[in-house]
This record gives C-alpha cells, sequence and structure tokens, in this order.
C-alpha cells in the first residue's frame, strides 16, 4: 500500500474527492453540515478548563499530586457551577481511584456522575457515567450487564452526535465482542470508533483503539497485521506526548505476546520487560500483576518454568481480592502448566479447574478453550481418558466460534473496507478547510466556476489515474510473486517440511471437493512417549525423532493422500481412498514403518512408535461439512489407542461420537 505521503498517490485521491464533494455540494447544498458536539473543546476554550484537562491526562501517572491541585480548584467553586468543569472533574476522580486500584469508590464516583448529569439534565454526562459503569463491569467480569450499560451511552452519543464518547463506549463494546470470540462485530466498532475519532482535536484515545484491533488480530493468528496495529498504536501513543501506565503497560504485554507468536524470543522478553518496569513503577498492583502474566507466558513458552513459578505464584498472591478476575484466571491456569511440567497432576487439576471456573463465569472463551486443551493433555498423561474426551470435545466444540479456520477471508475484506474509509477519511481532513471556505461562495457564481473546476480538474486527474494504473500493474506483478513465497513460506512446517496445519484447514475447505477423490479416511496419529525423549536426551534429538518420523511416513503415502505436521508430536493424514471401506492392514502399514526399525540420532538408537485414531471413510463433500466433527473423531480415537497400550490404531464409527 503506498503510503498517504506519496504525493502523487495524494493528489489523485484529492482529486477524487474533490469532484465528489463538488457534486455532492451542487445536489444538496441546502443541507446544514451536522455539528459534532465535543464537550472537551468548550472546556478548553478558558484558563480554568485547560488547568482541568491537564489534570485528566496526568491522573494515571501522579495520582497523588493530581488529586492534591484538583481540589484546590474544586476549593475555588467554579467547578460546581459549571457542567462541563464537574464532568471532568468526575472523570479525573474516577481515573484516580481506578490508578488505585479502589473499584468501590470508583463505582461511587460513576454512579455521582450519572445522578449529577440526571439532575442537571445534561445527557452528555449521563451517556459519560454509562460508559464509566460499563467498562467497571466488563473489568469486574459482567459481561451482560458491562454490554447494557454500553450501548446505552452508545445509543445517547450517537444522538448527541458527540463523536468522542461515541467512540471510546463502541471501543469498549469491541472488547467485550472480542471477550465473546465474535471477532468479526468487534472490528466493526473499532472501525467505527476510528472513523469517529479522526476529526476531534486532543485525541489520545485513538492508540487504543488500534492496540486492541491488533489483539483481535492476534487471537486469528494474524501476526502481520498484529504488529503492524500494534506499532501504530505505539508510535501514537508516543507521538502524543501522554503518560498513562495503564496503556503503555498494555502496549508492551500485547507487543511481548505477539513477538513470542512469531518466535522473536529477543523481543518478546525486551517488551516484557519493559510492561514489568512501567506497571512497577506506578504502583498499581493491578497492573504488576498483568506484567507478571505476561512474563510468566513468556517463560512457560520457552518451557523456563522453574523460572515461571515464582512468577505465577506472586501473580497470585497479588491478585487476590483483585477486582479484575481475569489476571487471577490467568496465573491460575499458567501455574497449572507448571504443575503439569512437575508432573505434580493434583495440583495441576485443581488449579485448571479453578481457572476453568473462573473463565467460564466471565464468559472468556479463549482462555477457556486453552484451560479445555491442558486438562485433556493432563487427564491423557494419567491415563484418564474418559475425562481427556471429554476436555477434548469441548476443545473443539469451542473452536467451531473461532475464526482462524473459516473466516480470516471476512475479516481481511473488512480491513479492507475500512483501509479505504480510512483512506478517504484522511483526504477530507487534508482537504476539509479549503473547501468548505469555497463552499461560503454566492451560489450562483459558485456554480458557473465549480462546473469549470470539474472539467480542468477531470483532465489532471485522468492524468494522474492513468500514471497510477501503470505503476499499480506494476506493483501487482511484484506483490503476485511475493504473496507465491509466502504463501509456500506459510504453509510448510520449517522443521520436517512437511505441510502444515494451515495448508491441510486451506485444503479441506477449499480443494477437498475439487481432488477427484471419492472417500477420505483422516488419520490423527501421535508420536508416543514423546515427552519422555525431550526430558531423557533434550529437545535436539526431540526434533530430530520428528524429521525421522516424517520422512517415514511421507514413503507411505501416495500421490491423493495428504500428509502434515498437525503440531508437536503430532501428525494428519488425509486418507485418499476408492470406497467407503478402511482395511486395519492400512493403517497398520503406518504403525510399521516407524516401530520397526530403530532410529540411529547421532550415537543414539532410539525405539519409537506411534499411536493412531482414524475415521471411517467419508466422501469429500461430507468431509468439508462436517470437518470439525470428523477431527474431533480421529482424536477421540487416537485417545482410545493410547488406551489400548500404543503402538495401534483404532477406528471411530460414527456412533460413538455422535
Amino acid at each position: 500500500m503506498k503510503s498517504y505521503n506519496d504525493p502523487a498517490f495524494l493528489k489523485v485521491l484529492m482529486v477524487r474527492f474533490f469532484i465528489a464533494t463538488l457534486f455532492c455540494t451542487l445536489a444538496v447544498n441546502s443541507k446544514a453540515d451536522e455539528v459534532v458536539f465535543d464537550p472537551l473543546e468548550t472546556i478548553y476554550n478558558s484558563q480554568q478548563g485547560r488547568e482541568l484537562v491537564e489534570l485528566y491526562y496526568q491522573a494515571d501517572a501522579e495520582p497523588e499530586k493530581v488529586e492534591a491541585e484538583l481540589e484546590v480548584l474544586n476549593n475555588q467553586g467554579a467547578i460546581d457551577e459549571n457542567p462541563y468543569y464537574k464532568a471532568i472533574y468526575y472523570r479525573i476522580k474516577h481515573n484516580i481511584t481506578l490508578g488505585r486500584t479502589d473499584i468501590e469508590q470508583a463505582e461511587v464516583i460513576a454512579k455521582a456522575m450519572y445522578q449529577y448529569g440526571q439532575d442537571v439534565d445534561q445527557q452528555w454526562v449521563v451517556a459519560e457515567a454509562l460508559t464509566l459503569k460499563g467498562i467497571l463491569a466488563a473489568r469486574q467480569g459482567e459481561g451482560d450487564k458491562a454490554k447494557r450499560l454500553i450501548d446505552q451511552a452508545i445509543e445517547l452519543a450517537s444522538q448527541l452526535n458527540y463523536h468522542r464518547l461515541w467512540a471510546r463506549a463502541l471501543n469498549a463494546r469491541g472488547v467485550l465482542h472480542s471477550r465473546e470470540l465474535q471477532y468479526e462485530a468487534s472490528l466493526n466498532d473499532y472501525h467505527h470508533a476510528i472513523s469517529l475519532l479522526l476529526n476531534i482535536k486532543y485525541n489520545n484515545f485513538l492508540s487504543k483503539v488500534y492496540s486492541n484491533i491488533s489483539v483481535v488480530y492476534s487471537r486469528v493468528k494474524d501476526w502481520p497485521n498484529a504488529i503492524k496495529y500494534n506499532e501504530l498504536a505505539t508510535d501514537l501513543y508516543i507521538n502524543s506526548g501522554a503518560a498513562s501506565f495503564e496503556h503503555l503497560v498494555v502496549l508492551y504485554s500485547n507487543a511481548s505476546h505477539i513477538m513470542l507468536q512469531v518466535n522473536d524470543i529477543e523481543a518478546a522478553t525486551d517488551f516484557s520487560q519493559k510492561s514489568t518496569a512501567v506497571a512497577r513503577k506506578s504502583n498499581n498492583a493491578q497492573l504488576v500483576v498483568n506484567a507478571l502474566w505476561t512474563q510468566g507466558e513468556l517463560l512457560i513458552n520457552q518451557q523456563r518454568y522453574l523460572e515461571a513459578e515464582s512468577i505465577v505464584m506472586e501473580c497470585i498472591e497479588l491478585s487476590a481480592g483483585m477486582y479484575d478476575p481475569l489476571a487471577r484466571n490467568q496465573c491460575l491456569y499458567g501455574l497449572s502448566q507448571v504443575r503439569l511440567y512437575q508432573q505434580n497432576f493434583e495440583d495441576a487439576e485443581t488449579n485448571a479447574l479453578q481457572a476453568l471456573a473462573g473463565f467460564t463465569e466471565i464468559n472468556n472463551q479463549d482462555f477457556s478453550l486453552s484451560v479445555h486443551q491442558l486438562l485433556a493433555n493432563l487427564y491423557q498423561q494419567t491415563e484418564r481418558f474418559p475425562q481427556a474426551i471429554t476436555h477434548l470435545i469441548a476443545y473443539y466444540e469451542g473452536r467451531k466460534k473461532q475464526l482462524f479456520d473459516k473466516r480470516e477471508e471476512q475479516i481481511f475484506e473488512l480491513q479492507m473496507k475500512f483501509d479505504t474509509q480510512l483512506q478517504e477519511e484522511k483526504i477530507a481532513l487534508l482537504t476539509a478547510e479549503n473547501e468548505l471556505a469555497a463552499a461560503t461562495l454566492e451560489k450562483k457564481g459558485l456554480q458557473e466556476k465549480l462546473w469549470m473546476l470539474v472539467l480542468g480538474i477531470s483532465f489532471i486527474g485522468l492524468v494522474f489515474l492513468i500514471h497510477r494504473y501503470v505503476t499499480h500493474e506494476k506493483r501487482i506483478k511484484h506483490l503476485s510473486s511475493t504473496n507465491k513465497n509466502l504463501f509456500m513460506q506459510s504453509n510448510k512446517d520449517p522443521l520436517t517440511g512437511l505441510h502444515n496445519r494451515r495448508y491441510l484447514e486451506n485444503f479441506v475447505e477449499h480443494k477437498a471437493i475439487r481432488s477427484q477423490v471419492s472417500y477420505y479416511s483422516v488419520l490423527m496419529l501421535d508420536c508416543d512417549k514423546f515427552k519422555n525423549v525431550n526430558d531423557t536426551y533434550g529437545h535436539e534429538v526431540g526434533d530430530e525423532v520428528l524429521k525421522t518420523c516424517a520422512e517415514r511416513l511421507q514413503s507411505c503415502i501416495r500421490g491423493k493422500d495428504i500428509l502434515a505436521r498437525w503440531g508437536g508430536e503430532e501428525f494428519m493424514v488425509l486418507l485418499a481412498l476408492e470406497s467407503a471401506e478402511l482395511q486395519s492392514q492400512v493403517l497398520k502399514r503406518f504403525n510399521n514403518v516407524i516401530a520397526e526399525q530403530p532410529m540411529k540420532i547421532a550415537e543414539l538408537e532410539l525405539s519409537v512408535s506411534i499411536s493412531i485414531g482414524a475415521t471411517m471413510p467419508v466422501a469429500a463433500n461430507e468431509l468439508v461439512k462436517g470437518w470439525l466433527h470428523y477431527k474431533t473423531m480421529a482424536d477421540v480415537a487416537l485417545y482410545q489407542a493410547k488406551g489400548q497400550g500404543r503402538n495401534c490404531a483404532v477406528i471411530s464409527r460414527n456412533e460413538e461420537v455422535l
């Protein structure tokens, strides 16, 4: 995408916008411009108002100093006489109490602000208070109440054309949607919020919206967009000169999580350390807990469990009785992972079940699914296979609601739509002053001059469009070549060279029906006791075992079969068949190719085996429609194979799962 600072690009877009503006002016010149209501501009027009605005932006960084100066202003008497000053007074007091994690006092202030707005019949103050109350409810895990309050605030703000608050409330609702895995609704709210914020002065909130968009993309594993929006949020925030400990902790924590997922451990560690440093500097226990979870997550993902243990223990200790239950449940989940590594299965189970109950209570589906996956692994290791299957099915059923499999294209379309809208809004801002000045001319004289301008500008625009067309034609060819390389990189497992999960999922969704294969059987293959290999010989030997398994499995498949590394020590095969029969000896062939000969790795000879779970053959169109169901069947059969002693294959029958 061209930079918005590219002069040629700007000229073309400005011409297009100008022409559209001229025609619209001629057609609807009698319609008055809609006035945006912005009380902050009114407040900023006076000396005392500017002092209050400055205090508002400093409340998070210097709460004690701000509180003292606020009371000095309040004692002068002017605040009580002015609803604009009174409203920002309540906002400052609210931010100070949140900085002290005094949730009860924050609720008292929000209620007082709401009542004040009702008493003086200032609906914009009521809307502000509703937003504060909704955000407080969300932070305490009361999702339904939060959404009800936020919806009321959005309705009021839209009626008043109060863009600044409207955007804040949309952002809050976007977070609630995201927690419920409603990512399309979340992105719509965020993009709507941005369109409202673009022409607002004294605006530091835009960075928060971009940061939240980054979170959505990280949850659907679109790491390039996640990185882009987090960097954009950080740049906007730093350039704004604001000083919010909370926002900095969020930005650094998000950046650490994203860098971890793209395996840039050095950058992830750097951002995590920054997050923790800012949180501890703030003396805000809630922020410290959030930063500790980021640090613990990073260490756990690197399998540095001993270091992670002290971090998550401190996190749990600090979060006791804290108003935001999310952080405590995250740390319980982290402690459960540590205990599972230590093979302290009893404590691991207790912590995981506590975390699951907590995530379920606040309707955080994303973390609930992660805990289900952890419990399935725990019960499998302790050979409690019925419980493992229960949590495995819960995990896969929950993933139906995720957008990673089938909605990436929809999110991409939303993003393209938003980018177009964003360009138009920016161009509108660049040309607004000149166009509004021109619009004040007398109607008759304006019409005569405008038509002449249209002809001249149309010719200039045509020249620029031809130039842009040629430029874009070259760029498209370059992007086409680049995209092919990116596709290959994103669909190959770097360790084994096999297809990865992304490729296989995409094949099922887009190519299986056209593959001219009558039937497919879904095979889930798992290296038996692979954890023992890693623990005994190290991860380098474990990697060589996986590569050898991949080579041997590759030798067993035929032209129309699909073999992929599913993740960790798991592989998946889409076995192409001509009939609805699956012979057990076909599966035995996969068992034998792994187990018959020891693997020679370095100076070691390792005996390795695999367990296989398979589905009965299904027609290609049925596989596409019931893909999640058949994955679950194969996984369930795999656990049954583990329960039967490993190094064997189990074929799942439809009636056993339905």
